[in-house]
């Protein structure tokens, strides 16, 4: 038998290679290059599929995580739900095989479109432990849950069905997935902990509950009741079709004729515009779409790339939008308590490649917020949170390139992040969001989304100019008024004494003089501790305001007010009122009183002032922007009468820490 050749020899060593076990040899590209990545990549993967069922079932989503340690290096994970739970006969391919997925030829916004993340993590738990993943999952039809333990056979990227049972649960429906892993936990910005924060603020409607291995328990309650529209899924849009995907759609086509497949399986196609296609390819339209080839197939593409169409629907996304944008922030930020919020920027969806897609972004600055650090920089895509890659991501550029000095932030040279007490969020929705890989870590530069990254920033940045001049002024205007307290009394006082008249009243002086509202607050010697508010209204033009106090909860139900205040709060100490409408040169007084022996300060009483711009307010803080709170109608009538730049008063969240003045801010696109 005579001898093989090499090249016969090189032959039969050839095989296929399996998907799974091509993962399995490279997993840093799924996002298991190290136990801390691996631990952050499980639980995501596990969450992100728990909203996504949760949504597509339209129930307010219930998600539990556990992470327990088992020995030195092993980490058991549970991520539980209450989406609609998973059939029987589906629980092996979701969980245990790669590319298998019902949302990859799905043409709208999702989390998980590859279908290899929760197979990804099933696999490396059975590659560091060899322990299966357990799965428990019962549908509302159902009434035991099938309880399946599973592995992958890596060679052929199939599952393998270790044990299966059915037990009794008491969920009526959900998911649960276990896992054990190598894998080590550590509370960091690139931790569980972080990205279910991060999870809360751009999915507000979840309730998401953490329990870490020391038993520590962090609960981020939901605080919308609205579960997110299902995207609808689109037809493809011609702009995003290269010459063999078009070829094969034609082959594929359900239609007798070239035209009519134009119009029904193409998006952004009208009438109209496919016959200007068809013209500019020298078609007639009559012809069998499957027999399309070669240089006319290559016409037909030219001339759905020339011909102008109608753009994608944005039915396919599904944005945070503003008001929960704020919301979601609130809840997450309550602690650090900024001082501003800025009005949330969604962008009008665009196009990048036939997909459409659309930027938002979010901006709150100054309270707890570090002064001295870099601003803290939130990227999210498709509502999930990305945490690793940074300095690689198209967000982190674009905001980079930024010159924020103009807006009031420090930055060296004029690049880089930022300096200053602030937190930016930017978030990227799209039906394909070009990630850098498969881990889904950073978004790949692009020139459409660069674009409309800048034009969000811009706008959100000029809600910031906005606040910081306004704030300027105020500083300065306090400094004017505290000259003015000084001096004009003494130059009155002096003045009467040499013409022998009584000392006149300086209030209309000092309303010409500085046009404002101010609160002056003192504490009257007494046997009971109480303080005395005086809101004067030195402004030329009469005043309903809305004045709010603050104070330590557990005080509020023992303190007396003068006059009584139109409601209160006695969870959050808050009490406040309805002022009568001052007319310029007057004012109004309230009078808080507590029991002999109460320990109370005045820094512990907090003033908040509605129905004056906060240029033209001193001794008090505007209203934060942050509260849940309503002007009375009055208040609004009365602000817009006087020109005052607050919001109206539809039924939309009203940000009034925010409203912008329309002086200075010209649309920089």
């Amino acid at each position: 038998m005579p001898a093989r050749s090499l090249a016969q020899q090189l032959a039969a060593k050839q095989r296929e290679i399996s998907v799974a076990e091509f993962f399995e040899r490279n997993r840093q590209i799924l996002g298991f290059d190290n136990p801390l990545r691996a631990l952050l990549t499980t639980v995501k993967e596990a969450v992100d599929n728990a909203l996504d069922a949760c949504e597509e079932a339209q129930v307010l989503p219930e998600i539990r995580v556990e992470v327990a340690k088992e020995g030195a290096d092993r980490v058991r994970v549970l991520v539980e739900d209450n989406g609609p739970g998973i059939l029987r006969r589906e629980i092996p391919n979701v969980f245990a095989r790669l590319l298998y997925g019902s949302r990859f030829h799905a043409n709208r916004q999702s989390r998980g479109q590859q279908g290899i993340g929760i197979s990804a993590a099933v696999l490396y738990a059975g590659l560091t432990t060899a322990r299966p993943a357990r799965i428990t999952s019962k549908v509302e039809e159902e009434e035991a849950a099938h309880v399946v333990d599973l592995l992958i056979d890596t060679q052929k990227n199939l599952p393998r069905v270790v044990t299966e049972d059915l037990v009794l649960w008491d969920r009526p429906h959900g998911t649960r997935v276990e896992l054990l892993l190598k894998a080590k936990y550590q509370r960091g910005r690139q931790s569980p902990f972080e990205y279910l924060k991060g999870t809360a603020i751009v999915n507000p409607h979840a309730r998401i509950v953490l329990t870490e291995p020391d038993g520590t328990r962090v609960t981020y309650e939901r605080v919308s009741t609205e579960v997110p529209p299902v995207p609808k899924e689109v037809a493809p849009h011609p702009y995003g079709l290269e010459l063999g995907e078009l070829g094969s759609r034609l082959k594929a086509a359900r239609y007798a004729t070239l035209l009519e497949t134009l119009l029904k399986d193409l998006a952004g196609v009208s009438p109209r515009a496919g016959r200007e296609v068809l013209q500019a390819a020298g078609l007639t339209g009559k012809e069998t779409p499957g027999d399309l080839h070669g240089e006319p197939l290559e016409r037909l593409l030219t001339a759905l790339h020339t011909v102008p169409l109608v753009p994608p629907s944005a039915d396919c996304l599904s944005p945070i939008g503003p008001l929960l944008i704020k919301r979601g922030l609130r809840n997450v930020l309550g602690e650090v308590r900024p001082d501003f919020y800025a009005p949330p920027v969604s962008r009008p969806p665009k196009v990048r490649g036939g997909f459409p897609f659309l930027i938002e972004v979010g901006l709150v600055y100054g309270g707890g917020l570090p002064a001295d650090q870099p601003i803290q920089l939130l990227r999210f895509a498709n509502r999930v949170p990305l945490l690793f890659q940074q300095g690689a991501c198209a967000i982190t550029a674009g905001v980079e390139q930024m010159d924020w000095r103009r807006y009031g932030l420090d930055q060296r040279g004029g690049s880089g992040l930022p300096v200053g007490p602030a937190l930016l969020l930017v978030h990227l929705a799209s039906t394909k969001v070009p990630f850098t890989s498969e881990a889904k870590e950073a978004i790949a530069a692009d020139p459409e989304i660069e674009k409309e990254l800048t034009l969000a920033l811009q706008a959100a940045a000029r809600h910031l100019r906005t606040h910081l001049s306004r704030r300027s002024r105020r500083d300065q205007a306090g400094e004017k008024f505290a000259i003015i307290q000084r001096i004009l009394p003494k130059l009155a006082e002096k003045t009467a004494h040499l013409v022998d008249r009584p000392v006149p009243d300086l209030t209309p002086v000092i309303t010409r003089i500085m046009d404002i509202v101010y609160l002056d607050l003192t504490a009257p010697e007494g046997p009971a501790p109480a303080f005395r508010a005086e809101i004067t209204n030195y402004t030329p033009r009469p005043r309903v305001l809305e004045t709010f106090l603050e104070m330590p909860a557990a005080l509020l139900g023992s303190a007396t007010f003068d006059p009584a205040p139109d409601g209160t709060d006695a969870e959050l100490g808050r009490a406040w009122w309805t002022l009568a409408k001052l007319a310029p040169n007057t004012r109004a007084t309230i009078v808080v009183t507590f029991p002999t022996k109460t320990e109370i300060e005045a820094s512990d009483l907090s003033f908040y002032v509605a129905g004056v711009d906060e240029a033209h307010l001193l001794g008090a803080e505007p209203l934060p922007g942050d509260w849940d709170i309503r002007l009375p109608r009055a208040v609004i009538e009365a602000a817009a009468e006087a020109g005052e730049p607050l919001p109206g008063t539809d039924d939309t969240e009203v940000d009034y820490d925010a409203a912008e003045a329309n002086e200075g801010a010209r649309d920089e696109d």
